[in-house]
């Protein structure tokens, strides 16, 4: 499949097939995995994992000459062209050694007429075409006749070489400003972080504290205790453990007298598990969280995934999730993160997950706001610190030291947390346009240098 329509190209230039210009397209392989020996040489090997930038430094496997020599795998000369033709398409690389290449690779030999810079730059500004041309049920892959048919700009050699110059000129004033943007994205989030701690400690609300010097905590903690009495007595909920008493060589931080240190178990009036089994996905049903939905203090239902109604009502046995419950991830690559059920969302539980049920939504926030807190995050590395498959058990969850402030000091400290978090949503919001931006202006320098309009 072409292109329908190819742009009109300057006078000395003129469309021609990729493989018609190309001496050379050469393929890869993987060595046996079940002979070890092949996988102890010092030869790169490379694979799509290894074109996370378009120069790797060097690749994640190595393998010997006698790998080479056994094995459909071939070493490419240094300063090569490879692209990715499975997997990634539209990714691009250049490494300045020799390197062997995996299957999902191809590596085009080309003649000094073709640019290898210009070629390369070509290949990005096609990403999105090759693309919509893979084919593949579970990974998009496009054929070798494929990329031999691709229209090619071909320019007068030295009008490539002031291309590329060009390019590289553009491109490093854009980048230079993605990075200036990615660091201010950085400092917003140590803001953000900074934010969050001075919430927890009470520092964001010392003047409302000099102005309000009657409240105190235990007024709102005997108010849940009391409330979750009453519910074990209906049987809405289960009865605790034994409140644990908070030894004080355990507390983190020094907390304002009007605050108390409180068991996380202590303060939430239930906490249920997710269930221990993975959800069969459908294309249609009730609605099932994943933990890939968290962000902190948002649940994202952009990429909901749905079980069956019956599946639903099993995974919702021991609690049936509502709005303003708080959910936390507790296991694998999204850990330590809490988020809360929206109004008016029915969903079920997927795995890798706790969820919290408070006396009131203003306590739910507060819960939510702790657990992202940079106290809890580092109470979290320090428990799971090291391990190839991070986890948090309940129990230790349940556990978590919580300052709990006055409740009407809580209701100030929210609307001051909310007010500034906002704020931060906002820049946020703003940076990540401006990278879109940044990402677009490429894509339109990469545009019309290959139709002869890069001025």
């Amino acid at each position: 499949m072409n292109e329908v329509v190819l742009n009109e190209l300057p006078d000395n230039w003129e469309w021609v097939k990729l493989g018609d210009v190309v001496t050379k397209i050469i393929g890869g392989g993987t060595p046996s995995k079940n002979k070890p020996q092949y996988w102890e040489g010092d030869i790169p090997w490379l694979t799509v994992k290894d074109m996370r930038s378009r120069r790797p430094a060097d690749a994640m496997d190595h393998i010997g000459e006698k790998a080479v020599e056994e094995s459909s795998t071939n070493i490419i000369p240094e300063d090569t062209v490879i692209i990715a033709t499975r997997i990634g398409l539209g990714k691009v690389i250049r490494v300045p050694y020799k390197a062997a290449i995996n299957q999902d690779l191809k590596a085009l030999v080309v003649p000094p007429e073709i640019d290898k810079g210009y070629l390369e730059y070509w290949f990005v500004s096609k990403t999105q075409y090759l693309e919509s041309i893979g084919s593949g049920t579970t990974v998009k892959g496009i054929r070798l006749e494929q990329v031999r048919d691709l229209d090619f700009p071909f320019a007068p050699p030295e009008q490539q070489k002031r291309i590329v110059a060009k390019i590289e000129e553009l491109f490093s004033h854009i980048d230079a400003g993605i990075e200036a943007l990615k660091k201010a994205k950085q400092l917003i989030k140590q803001y953000r972080q900074s934010v969050l701690k001075a919430a927890v400690t009470g520092e964001l609300t010392n003047k409302w504290r000099e102005e309000n010097s009657r409240s105190h905590a235990s007024d709102w903690l005997e108010h849940i205790a009391g409330l979750r009495e009453r519910l074990v007595a209906d049987g809405i909920i289960a009865k605790q453990k034994k409140t644990t008493v908070i030894d004080e060589d355990d507390l983190p931080y020094q907390i304002p007298e009007s605050w108390k240190w409180m068991r996380l178990d202590d303060f939430v009036l239930a906490s249920v598990d997710c269930p221990h089994s993975t959800p069969k996905y459908k294309e249609h049903g009730k609605k099932c969280v994943r933990t890939a939905d968290f962000l902190p203090g948002r649940l994202v239902m952009d990429n909901v995934r749905y079980v069956t109604p019956e599946a639903f009502d099993e995974r919702n046995k021991r609690l049936i999730p509502q709005s303003d419950d708080v959910l936390y991830s507790r296991e694998g690559g999204i850990l330590g993160v809490a988020c809360m059920i929206p109004e008016g969302e029915e969903v079920c539980l997927g795995q890798r997950m706790v969820i919290f049920r408070t006396e009131s939504k203003l306590a739910s926030i507060y819960l939510m706001h702790n657990l992202n807190s940079p106290l809890i995050v580092q109470r979290v590395k320090s428990l799971t610190g090291g391990s190839a498959s991070p986890h948090l058990n309940v129990g230790e969850i349940r556990n978590f030291l919580l300052p709990i402030p006055p409740k009407q000091e809580c209701e100030a400290l929210l609307l001051t947390l909310e007010e500034k978090l906002s704020s931060i949503e906002r820049i946020e919001h703003e940076i990540d346009m401006q990278l879109v931006k940044s990402e677009k202006n490429k894509q339109s320098v990469l545009s019309s240098a290959f139709i002869g309009k890069l001025n």
